[in-house]
């Protein structure tokens, strides 16, 4: 079932980027979590030792733009940056 444009979970247009890489689809479903703001933040980051070929800039701009409505919509989760050893800040600050 595709969303009609009003029926958006974002306020960026995501039309495009979908349709060139719908594995990013995902993005909808998880949305307003701290998993969603680790996932767009590790597409705009090289996680693969130097060779991700990254994305065009009107697709890395659209992922950008999500990065930041997320990050304005769930402030909560905006310093959670994740630790290449396995931890991330956010864990290690609400650990009980």
């Amino acid at each position: 079932m595709d969303l009609k444009m009003t029926d958006r979970i974002t306020d960026t247009n995501t039309d495009a980027l979908y349709q060139r890489f719908p594995h990013l689809r995902r993005i909808d479903t998880i949305w307003g979590s701290l998993e969603c703001r680790k996932f767009i933040w590790e597409l705009l980051t090289d996680t693969r030792g130097g060779t991700r070929m990254g994305f065009p800039k009107e697709y890395a701009g659209t992922i950008m733009s999500l990065l930041m409505e997320h990050d304005r919509r769930f402030p909560e989760f905006e310093n959670a940056v994740v630790n290449p050893w396995g931890e991330d800040e956010y864990d290690r600050r609400h650990r009980k």
